[in-house]
């Protein structure tokens, strides 16, 4: 039999959880929020849209179905509110399963809350239908509230998706904004592969870096420098044009050269004034010791070096160049042969905020 004691602390505990459990909500919806009006409260996308996905359904009719469907993961976009509750409760729905063999649900399927001050906020969650994520006593911002940052999921599909705070708290999303933004098109790598939580993405840890809005278009196993994805990513107007595709390049040589071209010429094209960064393959993390996985890698980057040299030649300016020695990958850095831990993508984004500086800071002058 339980001593009295325990059991009156057991009554307690229980009925503090069930206390938090039923304190009265304030329910706010983003797409619901923006209503008719010309606001769009999405943030990491070049577009507005009554959703979680991160191209316009114009595009639906060009690109392929294999692109298609991964621009309905919801990488690299992310919610602001401002808002002065202490507790916190974002409940959605997701389309796909929670987890890979890979990359935890967390990464796969969670958000992820920073406050304004970049620090991040941890919350208990709970991967049922619909997924919660519960932050609790945040700091008292009683009159002045904090603004929050929500990164939404890696690689999965978001629908119905809502922000609980205290009832009477105020709150109130922002508004994307019209700065322009570093807009990134890759592989499985940029779109947030194998990140633990989506604040750990490189885009999103660029994001926090530069202060600047950063659109995610990684699209896992397809970042293939097609010429209709190439045309979005020109529509976009953008401050940089990010291109880290050789980890997808499984083809000749010479046509990774001409893929490569024609996408800086087309960019240059549409948009003369904004900058270009290329950038290598990482690496394999088994090339020392495979033969084959090392010849691929030096295929894709020799092709792209031969590629930039001969733009630079035509007179094509504001191009530049990440190499594989630039990036710095740890030798431990990879989940399996190519996909960044945590420890990888920040090796990713601290050379891309080092390149990003100098070529943005080279521009405004």
């Amino acid at each position: 039999m339980k001593p009295i004691k325990t059991i009156f602390l057991s009554v307690l505990f229980a009925g503090s959880l069930a206390s938090r459990a039923q304190s009265p909500v304030d329910w706010h919806d983003p797409l619901v929020a923006a209503g008719t009006a010309e606001v769009d409260y999405i943030h990491g996308r070049g577009f507005a849209q009554k959703d979680y996905t991160r191209l316009p359904e114009s595009t639906g009719r060009v690109v392929r179905e294999a692109v298609w469907s991964l621009s309905r993961n919801s990488a690299g976009l992310y919610l602001q509110f401002t808002t002065d509750s202490p507790e916190i409760t974002v409940q959605y729905e997701v389309t796909e399963t929670h987890a890979m063999p890979h990359m935890p649900a967390t990464g796969v399927s969670g958000v992820d809350l920073y406050n304004d001050r970049g620090e991040r906020c941890w919350g208990s969650y709970s991967f049922g239908n619909p997924i919660v994520y519960t932050y609790r006593e945040l700091p008292d911002t009683t009159g002045t509230g904090m603004t929050y940052t929500l990164y939404l999921p890696l690689y999965n599909t978001v629908r119905k998706l809502k922000i609980g705070v205290r009832e009477g708290s105020a709150f109130e999303f922002v508004p994307r904004e019209p700065q322009p933004p570093i807009v990134v098109y890759g592989t499985s790598i940029a779109q947030g592969a194998c990140a633990s939580r989506p604040g750990m993405a490189w885009t999103n840890l660029l994001q926090r870096m530069t202060g600047r809005p950063v659109v995610n278009l990684g699209f896992s196993g397809n970042g293939k420098l097609e010429p209709e994805v190439i045309d979005y990513v020109a529509s976009v107007p953008a401050a940089l044009y990010v291109v880290d595709c050789m980890p997808n390049m499984y083809v000749p040589e010479d046509s990774i050269y001409t893929l490569v071209t024609n996408a800086v010429r087309h960019l240059r094209q549409a948009r003369p004034e904004v900058p270009i960064l290329l950038v290598e393959h990482p690496g394999y993390a088994n090339r020392q010791t495979n033969a084959a996985k090392r010849a691929d890698d030096e295929r894709a980057d020799r092709a792209q070096r031969r590629a930039f040299a001969d733009l630079r030649r035509e007179g094509i300016d504001g191009l530049y160049y990440l190499s594989r020695r630039d990036l710095r990958m740890p030798a431990d850095g990879m989940v399996d042969y190519i996909h960044p831990s945590d420890y990888g993508m920040e090796a990713y984004a601290r050379a891309y905020h080092r390149a990003v500086e100098k070529i943005l800071k080279r521009k405004s002058r």
